[in-house]
Parts: C-alpha cells; structure tokens; sequence
C-alpha cells in the first residue's frame, strides 16, 4: 500500500513540469525536490543542466494538493476539482548557493525516512548526474535535526525565486 506522501508526491509530479532527464553519461545533472508542508505551498523545484547552462523550473501548486485528497478521502463533495498550476522557468546562476549541495557526492548519501502520518511535512528528492541517481524522502526534516535535508531546503527558498512567474495551467487532479 502506498502511503499519504507518496500519493500527494505521484500526484504533483503528473501535474508539475517536465522532468529533463540527462542523456546516460552526459554529465549533465538533474535535480527535483518536491515540498509538502502542512501549511505553505506545496511546491516542486527542478534544476537541470544542458551543456554549459543550467535551468530552473518551479511548479507551485495554487490550490493544496494534501487538502483536496484529504477532502475526497472523506467522501465530501469537491466543488472544484481543478488544480491551478504555476509554472516559472529560466537559466539558473551557477553561483547559486544550492548547487554545491545538489552537485557533490554527499547527495548521494540523502537519508530517507518518510512518515504514514497525514499531518507530517513530507518533502522529496529525485537526482542524477548521468551516471548514479538517488530518490529520497523525509518528514519533519527540521524536528528530526537533519542538517544535510535542512540545508538543501532552506537554499530552495531563494532559488525558487530565480524565475519570474508566469505560467499558470489548469489540470484536473485524478482521484
């Protein structure tokens, strides 16, 4: 059985941008890190590189993902069913402070330790440099002391801010 963040994960992740995965041994990089907080938007955050540029993509979700599934799981009627998207993409600055921690090896050596509980802050990472990959998960990484988890986190908060917004898509999110 899948849990609570995995399902509000899978479910951003088909309405969120497109992932631009590197061709096998390109040494480019690709890098998701996808936020679920309790309270906040729930954002995705990609960063990827094509030869000497580096991009940015953040998808925020206008509408709570984690409410409208803990609506329809309680059989109440949803109104609206539509999600709106938001979609902001541009070239990244390689002094970008989160960069260094997406692009050394200790990534590599992300911890993962999800929660079942429908009230944590579940947050996770999908990376690859072309060559190994990683996909990992944490809940309440700031309660837990996590210092590699927290350091990424707080420098996705400026990064996100790289783009300037301007896409907005209306999706309908599955039950």
């Amino acid at each position: 059985m899948t849990s609570f963040a995995h399902r509000i994960e899978r479910q951003a992740s088909s309405l969120s941008s497109t992932m631009v995965l590197p061709e096998v041994n390109s040494n480019n990089f690709f890098f998701r890190l996808s936020r679920f907080p309790v309270e906040g938007v729930e954002t995705i955050l990609d960063i990827h590189s094509s030869g000497d540029r580096i991009f940015i993509s953040v998808t925020r979700f206008r509408k709570s993902i984690r409410k409208h599934y803990i609506n329809s799981k309680n059989s109440e009627i949803v109104v609206n069913p539509k999600i709106d998207v938001e979609i902001s993409i541009s070239e990244f600055n390689r002094n970008e402070p989160i960069l260094k921690d997406i692009t050394n090896n200790n990534i590599f050596n992300l911890l993962s330790d999800l929660s079942t509980d429908i009230n944590d802050n579940h947050y996770f990472i999908f990376f690859t440099d072309s060559h190994n990959c990683i996909s990992s998960g944490i809940s309440n990484p700031y309660e837990k002391h996590n210092e590699q988890w927290i350091r990424i986190l707080n420098r996705s908060y400026g990064s996100e801010l790289a783009p300037p917004r301007r896409i907005i898509k209306r999706s309908l999110i599955s039950k």
